[in-house]
């Protein structure tokens, strides 16, 4: 029935919402309700409530004098062009209508003649000011040149290090729920699911040559200053010691990320006691963390889809997911942060995919 509902149809319904004083959001919702996929969009609504506010009373279109408008018309293209400058995200249908032109007119203009593209917004940490891109650029373009004089010798130095939760479910990925079907089969679905309610914090270093160290917090342990400087002293410390004599010889170059318990006065004080230099790590960027980049996502990946009815459980499906990334080598992890550093500053401190 709601398809026999001509535009005016729907306009009348909007000016009578309007005469019984009612605003946009609700008229918006009534109209989906009656109409369905025929309703007219929250913006249309916006639009016809100013028109009959300002006393508009016709539901007509405007009369338009002299030739029809088409896509070349230089009018038409103005027209779009400002009604974009004041919504980019007006939609074709939304255009046309404002216009007077056809659906295939409003996209002829946006691809040939302005050559724009609708665009999805990208997911990112955090919207990163002026000066944290400068900062990111400057860091990645000092790290970068110190890589050219030291080569590899730099990288092998490096100990990245962070802290995660491990939860007791973690839905797969995209990637990993996909199937082989049928050409034409529908694509299979799966419901969105929250991750599990317990969890368990690890902590984890690597270098190029494997992993340090996997340390499970206990329950109710808070990883502040003096409980970080611990694990630095009691345990990643010993595990180096044991596992790479020669690189407390040619001295550690730390890369953790600016958390709070990393910059306490005990733990900076006692990195500085030890002669360990601490890598410059630009605040918001995760993407150039090696920890977050890589390591977490390659053990996580073996457990992501898997329920885990216990905290000890979590933990040895952890362990034995750490054992498993180990064996499958980490030094690209490492020596993946001068790709990075690289394309940080071709791209001006931006995010990097």
């Amino acid at each position: 029935m709601a398809e026999s509902f001509s535009k005016q149809d729907v306009r009348s319904l909007m000016k009578f919402q309007f005469l019984q004083g009612k605003k946009p959001p609700d008229m918006f919702r009534e109209l989906q309700q009656v109409l369905g996929k025929c309703a007219p969009t929250e913006q249309t609504v916006r639009k016809w409530y100013r028109l009959f506010a300002e006393g508009r009373e016709s539901v007509e279109d405007n009369d338009r004098s002299g030739r029809p408008m088409t896509a070349t018309n230089e009018t038409v293209v103005k027209k779009v062009q400002e009604l974009l400058d004041d919504d980019r995200r007006r939609t074709c249908e939304e255009l046309a209508e404002d216009v007077g032109v056809s659906v295939g007119s409003v996209h002829t203009i946006l691809t040939e003649r302005l050559h724009l593209q609708k665009k999805f917004c990208k997911w990112v940490p955090h919207l990163l000011t002026g000066e944290q891109k400068m900062q990111r650029t400057v860091a990645s373009s000092s790290h970068l040149r110190r890589f050219h004089r030291e080569g590899e010798d730099f990288l092998s130095r490096i100990v990245a290090g962070d802290e995660t939760w491990v939860y007791s479910w973690d839905p797969e990925t995209k990637a990993q729920s996909a199937e082989w079907l049928p050409a034409h089969s529908p694509r299979p679905q799966k419901a969105i699911r929250k991750q599990g309610a317990m969890k368990i914090m690890h902590v984890m270093f690597f270098d190029s040559q494997g992993i340090l160290l996997n340390w499970a917090v206990p329950q109710g342990t808070t990883v502040n200053g003096d409980y970080y400087k611990w694990i630095l002293q009691e345990k990643l410390r010993p595990a180096i010691r044991k596992k790479r004599p020669d690189l407390l010889e040619s001295g550690v170059i730390l890369l953790h990320d600016n958390a709070p318990a990393h910059r306490k006065h005990n733990v900076v004080e006692l990195l500085s006691k030890w002669g360990w230099e601490v890598l410059q790590h630009p605040a918001y960027s995760p993407d150039l963390s090696p920890c977050d980049f890589f390591l977490f996502p390659s053990v996580k990946k073996h457990l992501r889809g898997i329920r885990f009815d216990s905290v000890e459980h979590i933990e040895a499906a952890c362990n034995q997911a750490v054992r498993q990334t180990d064996a499958s080598g980490v030094s690209s992890g490492i020596r993946g942060l001068v790709n990075r550093w690289q394309k940080c500053k071709d791209i001006g401190g931006e995010y990097v995919e």
